[in-house]
């Protein structure tokens, strides 16, 4: 009789943490423009919990890690209640205990990223760097990481099942398009309360911080308006801009590179 074929498992995928990324790396902020002037006029950067997020997801480590920890408990001999009980702490401190920023990376716009975040044509992208990011804000973040994007079915596994990228840095790749750069703060004393076991709940956590930024000309690098946008809407971020940051050398304000006709290019 012929043999079936032995179906292979997929080879593992090992993660380790990554490290930030450098520091004149290009980044994008897509945001309404409501939320543009307010953060001009506040000198403020907004941070949200994770779980406030849309993504259902959002600060969950990939599901093998789970299946790797049952096996670990097998394998030795461990209840795996006990276990189980850290990687729910684990979960809960990512999800709850932290603020997270979010970043778009890329040398050039995203169309995508036009449409979903910035409510385009009447939006706005914010160019500005990694570094200064992590510098200007005060306080400074507590970590920034790129996101690592995974396939839920992978065999992923890191060096020790509590290293590798933050669970809020983790994200299907069904989202891989975003390539997503996040800073976080974190929030101590619901991390020591998830730690001892205390019980919480949504309802009472603050859903954001709101962060300080000590020189907004470094972050705001460069400011595009969306693609499509009538010149009355350029003429009102133009006059945002000079209403909340005053002084020289002026903010460059653009419009969308997407804006340019093809007979443009052929000249």
């Amino acid at each position: 009789m012929p043999t079936r074929p032995v179906m292979s498992k997929p080879p593992k995928r090992v993660i380790s943490s990554k490290k930030s990324l450098a520091p004149n790396t290009v980044i994008w902020r897509y945001l309404r423009f409501d939320r543009f002037v307010w953060m001009l006029r506040e000198r403020k950067l907004w941070f949200s919990r994770p779980f406030k997020f849309e993504d259902r997801w959002e600060g969950l480590f990939p599901p093998a890690y789970r299946k790797k920890a049952r096996e670990y408990a097998q394998a030795n001999n461990i209840p795996f209640g006990e276990l189980d009980q850290d990687l729910l702490k684990r979960l809960l401190k990512n999800r709850y205990a932290h603020f997270v920023n979010c970043w778009h990376v890329g040398e050039h716009e995203s169309d995508a990223m036009w449409r979903l975040y910035a409510l385009a044509p009447n939006g706005i992208a914010i160019q500005s760097t990694v570094g200064d990011v992590n510098q200007y804000l005060v306080p400074r973040p507590h970590g920034s990481e790129a996101v690592t994007y995974y396939d839920p079915s992978d065999d992923i596994c890191s060096p020790t099942i509590f290293s590798g990228p933050h669970d809020f840095c983790f994200k299907r790749n069904s989202f891989a398009w975003e390539q997503e750069y996040r800073f976080w703060f974190c929030d101590n004393n619901l991390l020591q309360n998830i730690e001892a076991g205390k019980a919480f709940w949504e309802g009472f956590l603050s859903p954001e911080l709101q962060v300080h930024i000590s020189q907004m000309r470094r972050i705001v690098k460069k400011v595009v308006v969306a693609p499509g946008a009538s010149d009355e809407f350029i003429k009102e971020v133009m006059a945002a801009c000079s209403k909340h940051l005053t002084g020289r050398p002026r903010i460059v304000v653009e419009r969308s590179y997407s804006d340019q006709t093809w007979e443009s290019f052929t000249k």
